[in-house]
């Protein structure tokens, strides 16, 4: 598996794209839209999270067996894997049966989606309307059409994973900065327009469809069309009861990451009126933008860092994480200091009708974003050996976080304040040390007691 400089640079262009509604298309946002809907913006790209919530661990449990299976794995195992010598011919009946299982479970889920949007959502959107000034009618057909769209994601949500499980990074990304661009472009313009919120359902409406049918082109190539029709499948059920038994895992641990990170501006809108959320939901998202750039390198050669695992080069996995924990500081360090020397006149220059925080918390929003990429990139190390030991943890960090937080906001008045510390609070108290604690013994940076280093 070759992945390079070209990947990378890709990636990071992907990623930028990726949240440039936050980056180029946010000034016309803040310019254009009242605060309230912006807010109401800031919760439905929350609600995109339900994607991941849903998917319950399978994504990155694809992603990594279709990267096992392009090594020349035969057979999958439930934990733990079969290492490898070196790089084999591609096992088609099971690359097929793969294939068959992660179609047939977002098909499924997809479904429960749908349900689960036009039922609990259509409370949960009343709820959040009731002292809502602008035009109902207009945000509820956004609401809905953006459930509609995030279905229509979910269901061809393995696209991704097959292609970065591939090693087609830079094919993916190329991708992604394509149908982003159509986004960035067709937001802009209805925006202009006076289409107001819908303008940004319908640029990413557009995004999503095209991204979908060129990831089905680019892994779907003549050669890989031709050795499927050909081959036998494997039970798809019978593989998808084997990754069940880490991707159930893996999905409370994702679960318990939305609920203390990406769904905290839906729960803050229950208690905090919208128009004090948009200044929250332009401060989270730039946050955001900060933790993508800072783990864009270790996504990149996330594939490699896995094949380099299954033929058990624990120096070269070693060499690479801790590439990827300085790349991450650096670009936090720059975006942040961007952000608090250039960032208020930013908005200013525009006449935006949403701020920031203010800068001390501010501040420590961002630091959480640096602590949560360090524990993503040493628990994604962990799942590198198909196996994971911190889901436990993080499902009790979340039930804890969720408590404390709906407890603060009802019976305290600091409302955006404890959005930002209760969730870093908790995850300081053990999961943003232990797991990157774990990492950094297991492949020897440090030295358990008793063990003494050598020249």
């Amino acid at each position: 598996m070759k992945i390079g400089r070209t990947d990378l640079l890709w990636n990071y262009a992907a990623s930028f794209m990726r949240v440039a509604s936050a980056l180029v298309v946010l000034p016309l946002i803040l310019k254009m839209l009242p605060r309230e809907e912006m807010g109401l913006w800031s919760v439905m790209i929350s609600v995109n999270s339900m994607i991941y919530l849903l998917d319950f661990g399978f994504f990155p449990t694809f992603s990594r067996s279709i990267t096992y299976i392009f090594s020349g794995a035969t057979t999958l195992q439930a934990e733990g894997f079969k290492p490898l010598e070196k790089d084999l011919p591609v096992h088609y009946p099971l690359l097929k049966g793969m294939i068959k299982s992660m179609r047939n479970f977002y098909a499924g889920v997809a479904v429960l989606l749908v349900i689960l949007l036009f039922t609990a959502g259509i409370w949960y959107i009343n709820s959040i309307l009731q002292n809502f000034t602008g035009d109902i009618f207009n945000a509820k057909l956004a609401w809905y059409c953006y459930g509609l769209l995030i279905s229509y994601q979910f269901f061809t949500y393995y696209y991704d994973a097959m292609l970065v499980g591939r090693g087609l990074v830079k094919r993916s990304k190329q991708i992604i900065v394509f149908s982003q661009s159509l986004h960035i472009v067709t937001a802009s313009i209805l925006l202009i327009s006076g289409m107001g919120i819908m303008s940004m359902v319908i640029g990413q409406t557009i995004a999503t469809i095209t991204n979908r049918f060129l990831a089905y082109r680019a892994f779907f190539d003549e050669r890989t069309k031709e050795e499927l029709k050909k081959a036998n499948a494997d039970n798809w059920l019978d593989i998808l009861k084997k990754l069940w038994t880490t991707a159930y895992k893996s999905g409370l641990s994702g679960l318990s990451w939305l609920f203390t990170n990406r769904m905290l501006p839906m729960v803050g809108a229950l208690f905090i009126p919208l128009s004090v959320m948009g200044d929250y939901g332009l401060s989270k998202q730039i946050a955001d933008v900060i933790y993508t750039l800072s783990v864009v390198w270790f996504l990149t050669f996330y594939p490699k860092l896995t094949q380099e695992r299954i033929q058990e080069r624990i120096g070269e996995v070693k060499r690479m994480y801790i590439k990827a924990l300085y790349i991450a500081v650096a670009v936090f360090a720059v975006c942040t200091a961007g952000v608090l020397l250039f960032g208020g006149w930013g908005l200013e220059l525009i006449n935006s009708k949403t701020h920031f925080i203010e800068w001390p918390l501010l501040l420590v929003l961002f630091g959480a974003t640096l602590f949560d990429a360090f524990t993503y990139i040493s628990t994604s190390v962990l799942l590198s050996r198909n196996e994971v030991p911190h889901y436990k943890a993080l499902v009790a960090t979340a039930i804890i976080t969720v408590v404390i937080l709906l407890a603060a906001l009802k019976f305290t008045s600091y409302g955006v304040t404890m959005l930002v510390l209760v969730p870093f609070a908790c995850q300081l108290v053990y999961n943003h040390w232990r797991w990157t604690g774990m990492v950094w013994f297991e492949l020897g940076i440090l030295k358990k007691r008793g063990e003494r280093h050598t020249a």
